[in-house]
């Protein structure tokens, strides 16, 4: 997994979220209430065109982890 980019997100109520995350939690979370789905289900869909992928650990908190580091400096600018 060396060759993948990994940003900490943080760990939910322990750490605040940076904004941009919160506004895409946000965004997804709204999709998955009104359409009665699952909300990481619905996290990773939107990640994926940009090649991220939410990952939630245990110990290491919650983390993105994409392709490249341009795909999160796109998501970034799209969501802050």
């Amino acid at each position: 997994m060396s060759d993948k980019f990994i940003v900490q997100v943080g760990t939910p109520w322990k750490e605040p979220w940076a904004e941009y995350f919160q506004n895409f939690y946000l965004h997804c979370q709204c999709i998955a209430t009104k359409n009665k789905w699952v909300l990481d289900t619905v996290l990773n869909y939107e990640l994926k065109p940009l090649g991220g992928r939410l990952i939630k650990t245990k110990t290491q908190g919650w983390y993105l982890r994409w392709d490249a580091e341009s795909s999160h400096t796109a998501f970034v600018l799209r969501w802050s």
